[in-house]
């Protein structure tokens, strides 16, 4: 996915830099956002979902105090974790393709305006 989001950044910026058609790259980074933010959805849910497992698996190794269960909780967070990472990276991700699709729409008003 970070190559996926790297690629694209880097089209984007070089297609700007050759003053290419601006309507058709704010399409289409609008449409590659909204692809990564249903990514981003199903990873929230995941990582949630993971979330919830890991602190019932600790509460269930207090109350029972088995060993089995104290794993179970070890094997959730090792899992949780990397879930977390992915999910900061690709926020951020959305973040920044926000910020480009922003500076595409000021930096065409700017020069409709000095038209």
């Amino acid at each position: 996915m970070n190559k996926y989001m790297k690629r694209h950044e880097k089209l984007i910026s070089e297609l700007l830099k050759e003053r290419r058609d601006i309507d058709f790259l704010k399409k289409y980074n609008k449409e590659q956002i909204g692809i990564i933010q249903h990514e981003r959805l199903i990873h929230l849910l995941v990582t949630l979902f993971f979330g919830l497992i890991f602190f019932i698996s600790v509460l269930f190794a207090v109350v029972y105090e088995k060993l089995v269960l104290s794993s179970l909780a070890g094997l959730m967070l090792v899992l949780l974790i990397p879930y977390i990472f992915h999910y900061y990276r690709l926020e951020n991700g959305v973040q920044k393709w926000y910020k480009i699709y922003n500076d595409m729409i000021l930096g065409d008003r700017e020069n409709k305006d000095s038209e």
